[in-house]
């Protein structure tokens, strides 16, 4: 039959290997239909049934994320053959409004999808669909070839879905953390980027502060340089209104004690600490007072050679 000769084809495309020498495509383009959603009909009323469902779990689910209408197109029961999602309804849903988190598209218009064809037959309909790679030794340029997904369609919803999707692969080891040398190295430069960022901190320098976090670093919910920046700016603000109201006294200074580093790679590292923040007393008077205290966690990650602040979590959640 044309589906199962389709099926087969495809199947084979998704799980061969390519030769080893063979750096560069050989196959014809995979080009899509000008009007996908043409292909989803058939002469057949049932077939035809099955196509229009197709479409809509082609258009608003997949491409508009309306997973909360999954249930006018799938199957309470919907048995998943992804690896990587659950099967059930609610399975499926969970897997993109959670774990991928895709967002809602609320005025959906038409399937972009590049489909390039599709059949309906008896209760299954296949949806074949172009799919660009990048090459491996230069992902600027790419091939075509053919991804699909087939579902067996129970009173006009998908009740069975297959795609040739697999688990990612493990990634291979990484040998620079295991040289001692090179760990101690960077446990000293991580230690040293510590020691910047709380005296840029003590002394409200709001450009040496942000210096010390990557362009995109985070302190909590305050994002980005300029954001940092600012944050600090309207610290130093705060305080000399207060010092100039008599409400503060003594120099700031930040405490990071029981740190230890932990490496998740050799250019990405998590700090774990306890902190506390603490304004020096003048006389007896105004003795020291610790204003805040708690745990933190930090991402740091090396960028061209240099270690810098990705995250600041003085708030984590856990523990």
């Amino acid at each position: 039959m044309k589906l199962a000769a389709l099926l087969a084809a495809t199947a084979a495309m998704a799980l061969a290997s390519p030769a080893a020498a063979q750096m560069r495509a050989l196959n014809d383009p995979v080009t899509p239909h000008p009007d996908p959603e043409s292909l989803f009909t058939s002469d057949d009323p049932q077939e035809n049934r099955n196509a229009q469902a197709a479409l809509h779990i082609m258009r608003e689910l997949l491409q508009c994320n309306q997973w909360d209408r999954a249930g006018e197109w799938l199957t309470d029961r919907y048995i998943q053959h992804n690896p990587m999602a659950a099967s059930g309804l609610e399975g499926v849903v969970t897997y993109f409004t959670e774990v991928a988190q895709v967002e809602r598209v609320d005025d959906c218009g038409e399937l972009t999808s590049p489909i390039v064809e599709v059949v309906a037959e008896d209760d299954m309909v296949v949806v074949l669909i172009q799919r660009e790679v990048p090459y491996a030794d230069n992902p600027d340029e790419t091939y075509t070839t053919t991804w699909f997904d087939a579902w067996r369609f129970v009173d006009g919803k998908a009740d069975v879905h297959w795609d040739p999707a697999t688990l990612p692969t493990r990634p291979a080891p990484a040998p620079a953390a295991s040289a001692p040398q090179d760990e101690q190295a960077a446990r000293a430069e991580i230690e040293s980027l510590m020691w910047r960022y709380v005296r840029a901190a003590d002394t409200l320098d709001a450009d040496a502060y942000a210096s010390v976090f990557t362009p995109d670093g985070s302190f909590n919910s305050t994002q980005g340089h300029e954001a940092l920046r600012a944050m600090i700016e309207g610290m130093a603000e705060g305080q000399e209104q207060r010092r100039a109201e008599g409400t503060l006294n003594g120099k700031m200074y930040h405490v990071m004690a029981n740190q230890t580093i932990e490496f998740v790679n050799p250019d990405h590292a998590r700090v774990h600490y306890y902190w506390q923040t603490m304004f020096a007393g003048n006389d007896l008077a105004n003795p020291p007072r610790i204003a805040a205290g708690g745990r933190g966690v930090d991402d740091v990650v090396r960028v061209d050679g240099e270690w810098l602040i990705q995250s600041r979590n003085v708030v984590p959640t856990e523990g």
